[in-house]
């Protein structure tokens, strides 16, 4: 399987905020199949070998939890959905 980075900062960029700025704290990222609402997998590393949760619940900072990495899976589209 190859697996492909979604952040070009291994998730150090990724940072979730409320309307008012203040970190999305608890925030849910669903992903999906591109143009669907059928639940499509992540990786927490480049192997393939852990998936994530989904929904991946942000962390206090409004973070991706384990290092901010979310690896996507090549040939595949996906779709994110952000809710607090």
């Amino acid at each position: 399987m190859t697996t492909y980075n979604l952040s070009a900062f291994a998730g150090a960029g990724a940072q979730f905020f409320t309307d008012n700025g203040d970190p999305l704290t608890g925030g849910l990222l669903y992903v999906y199949a591109a143009g669907t609402t059928t639940p499509s997998t992540t990786w927490t590393t480049n192997s393939g070998a852990v998936a994530n949760t989904n929904p991946i619940v942000l962390d206090a900072a409004g973070r991706v939890p384990s290092g901010g990495e979310i690896w996507l899976s090549d040939g595949l589209q996906y779709k994110f959905v952000l809710k607090d």
